[in-house]
Formats: C-alpha cells, structure tokens, sequence
C-alpha cells in the first residue's frame, strides 16, 4: 500500500503539527536572541558626556592653586576658538542639529542657546552661517531636551578647545 500526499487530511496534518509533544525527543528550546537596547545605550553616552562636561567645568573653574576663578563662566561660548580640534567638534556638532531638527529649527536652537547663556550673540551669527554648509537633514523632527543636553556638552567641549590652546 503506498501513501499518496495529496491525499492526506490538510486539517489532521494542522492538528498534529499544533499538538504537544510527549516531551521525549523535544530538544532544548532556543530562546530569540535578544536586541540590544538602544534606549540604555543612549543613557550611558548621555551619562558619559554629562561626567565629561562636570569634569571639564571644574577643571576651568579651578585656578592651578586650587581657588576659584571666573574662567568657565557663562556665555561657554564666547568665540570660535582658532585650533583643529574645535573645528572638528564644531563640525559635528552643528552637523548633528542640522540632521536631526534641519537648518530651520537649528537656527532657532542657536537663538535659544544664547538666551541660556550659553553662547554669546556674535558667536550665534558666525554659527548660522556655517548652518547652510550642511545637508538636507535625515530625521527632521524636533528637538528634545536630550538633543540640548547633547548640545551643552558640545558647546563645553568647543569652549574647552579654546582653553587649551
């Protein structure tokens, strides 16, 4: 007697398939494998640069004998410090605003930047010139309050730029 598979019952196969098995020849379940949490991942690179931006703010405010000086004030920014390093940050930085909120809302984070403190009205200007150098943003949404904290870090390290060179 041969079997034919076009004979079988479609809903016998079904039922067995969905049948529990005995659990004898079962082998170990595999569990998916998991992804990685991008969201723990974002909070300690924000954690990281929040510990790098108290560390450099104390270094500014502290005088070489250990008494406080005015340095590391607001505004952060007061310029665009003339040295590679600061070009680079700068570059990444205002790339990393322009692709996330677009030239429009960059250029308004810019002005809200200064009524902070954090940047001073002539350093503002020179920044929104640079703003037009960049692309068509990626994401184009706005801005979150972790998008300016990254920012004030940004700011601290161009700032940090200046004091070491």
């Amino acid at each position: 007697m041969s079997l034919n598979p076009r004979q079988y019952d479609v809903r016998e196969l079904r039922r067995i398939a969905d049948a529990p098995r005995d659990g004898a020849d079962e082998g170990p379940r595999e569990r998916p494998l998991r992804q990685p949490n991008r969201n723990r991942a974002e909070q300690a690179a924000r954690s990281a640069a929040f510990t790098e931006l108290l560390q450099r703010q104390r270094g500014q405010r502290l005088s070489g004998d250990g008494t406080r000086s005015d340095a590391g004030g607001r505004p952060y920014l007061t310029g665009i410090p003339a040295s590679t390093d600061a070009e680079h940050e700068l570059g990444e930085w205002l790339g990393y605003l322009v692709d996330v909120g677009g030239h429009v809302r960059s250029r308004d984070a810019l002005a809200y930047y200064a009524e902070l403190g954090w940047i001073d009205d002539g350093t503002v200007a020179a920044l929104r010139r640079r703003l037009e150098g960049f692309d068509a943003p990626r994401y184009d949404r706005p801005f979150t309050p972790a998008d300016h904290r990254i920012s004030l870090v940004s700011i601290v390290r161009i700032a940090s730029c200046a004091s070491t060179s």
